[in-house]
């Protein structure tokens, strides 16, 4: 499979989300053998819980079925915990404070705009918060075309550090969209 084939192996969407990067040097990105999960617990509660919940969906269907009352008591207390959860989050981290730009984004990387020229090839920290889930996602991404775009430039980058929940977290979200997306051209 060449590069190309393997770049395109996963839809590809517009979105809005809240982004930051920073470069990380090559040394860093080779001793860094995972991302700084310190850094991230409030955050990644948000994408924990949504894992959470499109299991607790399925369960809550057959629950549904045999009684509607607990089905939508549980679908309270779902909400409940979900607002206290998210409110701890916007407290908790200064990206939830930046507003969120257009990008295109898949399972394998993304692209955006950005007032820096990046190298190609060169390694960048990525973090952003998918919505409405407010799930956060950090990685490594890889440079792999910089052009220019009016004054900005239009970055894109490849995830080389994604782990697997995230990375399915985050192809279910391109899928929702995308489904979304088509039911709003339709209506």
């Amino acid at each position: 499979m060449n590069e190309e084939q393997e770049r395109r192996r996963f839809f590809r969407i517009d979105d809005e989300l809240v982004l930051s990067y920073r470069l990380v040097s090559d040394d860093e990105a080779n001793r860094t053998s995972g991302l700084n999960d310190a850094e991230n617990t409030l955050v990644s509660l948000a994408s924990e819980l949504e894992k959470m919940n499109e299991v607790s969906r399925i369960h809550l269907r057959q629950v549904e079925k045999e009684s509607p009352e607990a089905a939508r008591y549980f679908s309270f207390i779902e909400e409940k915990i979900n607002l206290l959860a998210h409110h701890m989050m916007r407290e908790s981290d200064e990206l939830f404070l930046k507003t969120a730009r257009p990008v295109n984004l898949s399972g394998s990387g993304v692209s955006f705009a950005s007032d820096k020229e990046l190298t190609v090839n060169s390694c960048i920290e990525l973090k952003f918060i998918l919505s409405p889930s407010l799930a956060n996602i950090t990685s490594l991404a890889t440079i792999i075309s910089c052009r220019p775009n009016d004054e900005k430039f239009t970055i894109a980058a490849e995830f080389t550090r994604l782990n697997d929940s995230d990375r399915d977290l985050l192809v279910r979200h391109v899928v929702k969209k995308q489904m979304n997306d088509i039911r709003g051209q339709s209506d």
